[in-house]
């Protein structure tokens, strides 16, 4: 039976007023925990990411796919995606050891490519810039914990990196108006509380290894192009490292990576300068 929206009201205010007349207080929701791995399994996925730091590694897919520990690691994922879409929890007790302090710098926004960057470069996260990448995500989860994981910090300006696991379609498809759409969200979120924005290009990939039957280096480049100009368009901060990435403009040079998606020592080595470039142009403009 349907039943009416005033109906609905008239009930959730006597259920307020009785809440507010018992003598039982109103216990505070508990908090959110975020899924953990065993011990055994932060250990291996600390080890997948060193190997793919390694330049002289033979790191591949099936490897991690084939492990003993990977059915753990796809049930806590499985279960992040039912209870919290947007990984919000991640960081939240980082958060707050970085609110008891001095504002960042810089936050580093975006997926896989910017949580092992900390990994990568541990150089460039010095003197207030900090990471928050979560291996995985698509624009729109990066908008969800957007306000939380950057605006909330107060940093002076947030470097946006996404698109990846949007043309990877790792949520399902998401159309180039809907990837646009969330960048405009996240660079308004910013520039609204008075952060500047360097919006980065959408690393070169010609194949996904999870996803072989996609080719997204037509995509990327068009959407570089969409990023160059929305940047120019808004007073952001663009940063190419597609081309210091990629020979041939398409895929990544394969020194620079382990997996044809992910770069490795030698990759963010090539782009260090060039962020820290972005990062200085931004904190002056």
């Amino acid at each position: 039976m349907k039943l009416t929206h005033t109906f609905l009201a008239s009930m959730a205010a006597v259920s307020l007023g009785m809440a507010a007349h018992s003598e039982e207080p109103v216990a505070a929701p508990a908090p959110h925990v975020c899924p953990e791995l065993s011990p055994e399994g932060a250990v291996f996925m600390e080890g997948v990411v060193e190997r793919m730091m390694d330049p002289d590694s033979n790191f591949t897919h099936a490897s991690v796919l084939s492990a003993p520990e990977f059915p753990e690691i796809r049930a806590r994922d499985e279960r992040l995606l039912k209870e919290d879409w947007g990984n919000v929890c991640k960081y939240q007790k980082d958060n707050e050891t970085v609110l008891e302090g001095q504002a960042p710098k810089v936050v580093f926004m975006g997926d896989s490519i910017t949580e092992f960057w900390r990994v990568g470069d541990k150089e460039l996260f010095t003197d207030g810039v900090i990471d928050r990448g979560i291996s995985g995500q698509t624009s729109s989860q990066m908008l969800v914990r957007f306000w939380q994981d950057v605006v909330a910090l107060k940093p002076q300006a947030v470097h946006i990196m996404a698109g990846t696991n949007d043309l990877a379609e790792n949520t399902g498809y998401v159309s180039d108006e809907a990837y646009k759409n969330n960048i405009r969200s996240m660079t308004t979120l910013a520039q609204s509380n008075d952060i500047a924005v360097i919006l980065a290009s959408i690393p070169p990939a010609d194949v996904f290894g999870w996803r072989p039957e996609l080719q997204p280096a037509k995509r990327i480049d068009t959407l570089n192009a969409w990023l160059e100009d929305y940047a120019a368009e808004v007073g952001a901060v663009y940063v190419d490292y597609h081309s210091l990435l990629s020979e041939d403009g398409k895929g990544m040079t394969p020194k620079y990576t382990p997996d044809g998606v992910h770069p490795n020592r030698l990759g963010y080595a090539a782009i260090h300068d060039t962020a820290e470039a972005a990062i200085t142009k931004a904190l002056q403009d």
